[in-house]
């Protein structure tokens, strides 16, 4: 649990490269958006943490200084917060100090930043044979009547993977009702080090309906190219190697009833027009006769 609390707060991107020292105005800037996101997290406002995190994949590039700057700004937002919440903002307020932040990173500076590009969704074949983190086999078939909300990572992502886990369950909790609908699921793409059990207290951290799945480096391979995720191991020159990071395509991934593959939601976009998109999707699949429950991983142990 402490080691998942502190990943929540570490927002080092994976891969980060060096590059050019930036400018202070670029630093200052960076910092107030850690200090943005940390607010964000702490109060739990998912949609501002959306936007902080768009904001900086899109527009700053990755470099370790940049890295440092933005974890630091955010750690120190986060604690002083404190547990009751008593030093929240608005979201309103945060919006608003996002918006004027951003306005720094003006075209005539465009040479400083990396703008981020996905994978496309173009040839997107949405298939797997997994294990889930109780160690059964699981499938895409395995889900006939429920949507499925799929994304990739690994339990050691310092910021993008808890960010999108988060944001997984902010959409379950708003769906309400709806929720029974629709499985989540978490894929590993770091099997060497992300164990099963590691994989399932990881997810129920944050949502015991979202199920993690993992398997051989083989099975992980195969299911990343069907669903055209990029991922591979990054290790620091004189650092340990088994402590590495893994680059990954970002993003969640929205499968119809029956494994259709229906649209990829890009890292940052807010979680209020992802959550519209899934109603409208299940607004045109009415319900099947049956009532459904959503599969955790103790029925899935009974599969």
């Amino acid at each position: 649990m402490k080691r998942t609390v502190l990943l929540l707060l570490g927002v080092l991107f994976c891969g980060w490269a060096s590059l050019a020292e930036p400018a202070d105005r670029t630093n200052e800037t960076v910092a107030k958006l850690g200090r943005i996101n940390g607010q964000a997290l702490a109060c739990n406002y998912p949609d501002v943490v959306s936007r902080t995190k768009g904001t900086l994949v899109a527009r700053v590039a990755k470099t370790r200084s940049f890295g440092e700057i933005f974890e630091t700004a955010t750690n120190t937002a986060f604690l002083a917060v404190g547990p009751n919440k008593s030093g929240c903002p608005s979201a309103a307020a945060l919006n608003v100090e996002l918006e004027i932040a951003a306005r720094v990173f003006a075209p005539s500076s465009a040479h400083l930043f990396a703008t981020y590009s996905d994978t496309p969704e173009v040839g997107i074949n949405p298939r797997y044979l997994l294990q889930a983190a109780n160690g059964r086999a699981i499938t895409d078939s395995d889900f006939p009547d429920r949507f499925q909300l799929i994304s990739f990572g690994y339990t050691f992502c310092p910021d993008i993977c808890p960010t999108t886990l988060a944001e997984m369950a902010s959409i379950l909790k708003e769906l309400d009702d709806l929720a029974p609908r629709i499985q989540m699921l978490f894929i590993s793409v770091d099997p060497e080090r992300d164990t099963l059990a590691q994989l399932g207290a990881y997810t129920g951290f944050f949502d015991a309906r979202i199920v993690g799945a993992t398997g051989s480096p083989a099975l992980v391979r195969r299911a990343a190219d069907n669903f055209r995720v990029r991922y591979e191991k990054v290790v620091e020159p004189g650092t340990d190697a088994t402590q590495y990071a893994v680059d990954h395509t970002s993003g969640m991934y929205l499968l119809a009833p029956g494994g259709q593959f229906l649209t990829k939601f890009s890292y940052g976009m807010r979680v209020g027009e992802v959550l519209e998109r899934i109603k409208a999707e299940m607004a045109e699949r009415p319900l099947p006769a049956a009532d459904f429950e959503p599969i955790s991983e103790s029925q899935l142990q009974t599969r």
